[in-house]
């Protein structure tokens, strides 16, 4: 059963950010770039390149969410479960885009029951990968974000990816719009 993105709430999420992230590399942004490898002289060719390969992160981070729910798709979402990497994608693609997600909110994007979720995250906590912090205005709600080593760590694995994709002929993960 093929299902359209408009029934689906989490492939319109990620068609929105694939659609943001054309923008993105169409008008590169230096601040994209941010923590990914500029130097101290910070010219604006190394700059291009910094936020280039942030992009690239970027797209690969979601290209891989987009293909678990494709595979989810096709085989049901109780077959595979991979919560932690699942939560670590999600993290890092709103660390890169520079916005805040609840917990309640990422358990649903990472498709974890919410008592899972919060044994991931808090699991995550634990070994320095994730920070919780809670909302300043709602003592029910948390959010949570990736610590600088779980972004580096995140950012070792896309590269590697990357770096298996080219091994294998595929340059760049496409943008989907």
């Amino acid at each position: 059963m093929i299902m359209r993105s408009d029934e689906n709430p989490i492939l319109e999420r990620i068609e929105k950010v694939l659609a943001e992230l054309s923008r993105t590399i169409a008008s590169p942004n230096p601040a994209v770039g941010e923590g990914a490898g500029t130097n101290a002289a910070g010219s604006p060719a190394q700059e291009g390149v910094a936020s280039s390969i942030a992009a690239e992160r970027l797209n690969t981070a979601i290209a891989w969410i987009r293909a678990r729910a494709r595979r989810d798709q096709a085989f049901g979402e109780d077959l595979f479960f991979d919560p932690a990497w699942s939560i670590l994608l999600e993290l890092y693609v709103h660390h890169r885009q520079r916005t805040a997600t609840s917990i309640t909110s990422l358990c649903l994007a990472a498709k974890v029951p919410p008592s899972t979720g919060l044994r991931w995250v808090a699991l995550l906590e634990k070994r320095g990968l994730v920070v919780r912090e809670a909302d300043p205005f709602d003592k029910r709600k948390s959010y949570a974000r990736l610590t600088m080593e779980a972004v580096e760590r995140v950012e070792r694995a896309l590269d590697d990816t990357m770096e298996s994709n080219r091994q294998l002929g595929i340059e760049r993960v496409r943008v989907m719009n």
